[in-house]
């Protein structure tokens, strides 16, 4: 699904899972009662079944490109991808597990991800089932894969002994970090994300550090940065691009770029 309006609006509606991308502007999606801001350097996947809502009212027109999966695709394509050939031979209508993590907001600096799907959206402009379309879901897919895969990777770094207490850690640290996307612009403190979090500071910046290799305070610069790219390419002033993504110093935001 690809548009371009000032003014568009969905109330807590479900569908299959999706990927949810911005080509131009920024948009906020409510999920859960918290809101995840994407632009053009991320991209927001939510889970079959899972309601969000959104009320883009903009100055400018805002242009979002959104992929819908048909229920179990991905999922089904996650477990042939896993399991052997005899066992697909032999049952191939098996159910899939549901994928756990993927539903949160994923940076995409170098824009791999957001790049294909934007690629598919600008060939169904003339085409409502372009050449080769069912492909490029098996791709977007198996992109959607890989990052499963590096998620899965980062949550096994995080320091608990039970693997419950892993999988909650992981879950509240994931939360945080979707609020350092949502408010990288304005002013953003530990605290503050260990509170939407719901974990203490402490806990936080350490498990924060081990599963994405990087302290809170290095990451919500890097997303500063790709924030202050992105202005940068759509034509802002180096002033400009650096009050929007946040920056309180041009020279000390120079100085980083």
């Amino acid at each position: 699904m690809h548009a371009r309006a000032n003014r568009h609006r969905v109330s807590n509606y479900a569908g299959p899972l999706s990927i949810k991308t911005v080509l131009s502007g920024r948009v906020a999606w409510m999920v859960g009662g918290r809101q995840l801001v994407v632009d053009r350097s991320s991209f927001l996947v939510l889970s079959d079944g899972e309601h969000y809502s959104m009320d883009i009212a903009a100055a400018k027109p805002v242009e979002t490109c959104c992929v819908f999966f048909a229920r179990g695709f991905v999922e089904q394509v996650a477990l042939d991808a896993t399991s052997p050939l005899e066992l697909t031979l032999d049952d191939p209508e098996r159910g899939a597990p549901p994928l756990a993590y993927l539903s949160a907001l994923h940076s995409d600096r170098e824009c791999a991800l957001t790049t294909r799907i934007h690629t598919l959206a600008l060939r169904c402009q003339t085409a409502l089932t372009p050449s080769a379309w069912e492909q490029d879901f098996l791709l977007i897919a198996e992109a959607l894969l890989g990052l499963y895969e590096e998620i899965c990777s980062q949550s096994a770094r995080i320091p608990a002994t039970r693997g419950a207490t892993r999988d909650e850690l992981f879950r509240r640290l994931l939360r945080g970090r979707d609020y350092m996307h949502s408010h990288a612009a304005g002013p953003v403190s530990l605290a503050d994300v260990a509170r939407a979090a719901c974990v203490s500071p402490f806990h936080f910046h350490r498990g924060f550090t081990c599963a994405f290799g990087k302290t809170p305070h290095a990451y919500l610069t890097a997303l500063r940065l790709a924030h202050a790219r992105e202005r940068l390419e759509t034509g802002s002033s180096v002033l400009e691009a650096c009050l929007e993504a946040g920056f309180s110093s041009p020279s000390a935001f120079s100085r980083l770029f």
